[in-house]
Parts: C-alpha cells; structure tokens; sequence
C-alpha cells in the first residue's frame, strides 16, 4: 500500500478537493496511510484530517514535514501531493496497471494543464523540465520508499529534484483548484 504525504498550503477547501479522489485510491487498496505536512496547527486543517482518517504533522519546512512523514512510512511507495491537486478518475486505474513494473523508478503524471496564454517561456521551462526528469507542484509524484527515504535524509524537497530519464511519465488527468 501506499502512503500519500499532501503538502497542505492554501485554503482548506483545496485540502478537501485533494482528498476527496483519494477515497477511491483507500478502496480499491492502494492508499493506506495519509499525511497532511502543515506549517502551523489550524483547527480547520484538523478538522478535515479527523474527517478524512488522515495524520496531521505540524513542521516549520515543507522539507522537514515531508522528512517525518517518511521516516517510518510503511507500504511499497509513497504518493507525494501538493494541496489543491485533484487527481483525475483515470489515475487510480492507470497507477494500478503500472505499479507492478515501475519497480525502483519514481513517477510522475503529467502536470496540469494551465489555462490562458503559455508563453513561450515557460513552454520551454515545461519541455527542459520534462528532458531533465524535473517534476513541478502541478503533479502527483509516485515515489520508490528507497528514493523517498534518500530525499527525507537529507530533508530535501521531492518537487525540486531531477529524477533523470528515471522518471516514468503517467498519462493521467490532474487538475490544480485554484480560488482566484
């Protein structure tokens, strides 16, 4: 089984839309544990936590929330997102079918579509990304307990790293709830 760590930044209601698909991951057997890594105690964070079954860690970094919650992470991999990800119904199907074969090579799903104007800019920052095996906060990212511990190790964020050819790419659907 694995373990989802959800970085928990914003507003609650991105919290709950991030939560919400992973009911079907706990079902179908793939998710048993779920952590929220916050930067302060907020009754409304606990609240949905307590709701949703998940574990709340309070951490000054990111890094370092991300660091405790996978020190003693128990399962076959460990699911790292970013609050307000919602993770499409096309994942869990997909995860399952991959799963078996990715063996010790994290994996990412693709990051989600942004609306309006790209500038050329940053469509070439997406295909550098995408050459370097570097993932951005705009996708879920899957990775091996091994990795998943180097990372925690060193209290490095896994969003900043560059996995190299790697990385397997998912063809899933996520999409970023954005309240602007």
């Amino acid at each position: 089984m694995l373990t989802a760590v959800i970085d928990v930044r914003g507003e609650p209601i991105q919290l709950t839309a991030t939560l919400g698909p992973l009911v079907r991951g706990v079902v179908e057997g793939l998710v048993g544990t779920a952590m929220l890594v916050a930067r302060r105690h907020s009754e409304d964070i606990t609240s949905i936590a307590d709701a949703a079954g998940c574990r709340v860690l309070v951490a000054e970094t990111w890094a370092e929330g991300f660091a405790r919650a996978v020190t003693n992470a128990p399962g076959a991999g460990i699911l790292v997102i970013d609050a307000g990800l919602q993770l499409g119904p096309d994942f869990w199907p997909l995860l399952t079918d991959k799963l078996p074969v990715l063996g010790n090579r994290p994996a990412a799903t693709e990051p989600a579509l942004r609306s309006g104007f790209v500038s050329p800019l940053r469509a070439l920052g997406d295909v550098f990304n995408n050459l370097t095996g570097r993932v951005t906060r705009e996708s879920a990212l899957l990775l091996p307990p091994g990795r998943a511990r180097e990372l925690a190790q060193a209290k490095a964020d896994p969003f900043a790293q560059h996995y190299g050819q790697m990385l397997v790419r998912l063809k899933a659907s996520v999409t970023r709830i954005d309240l602007r």
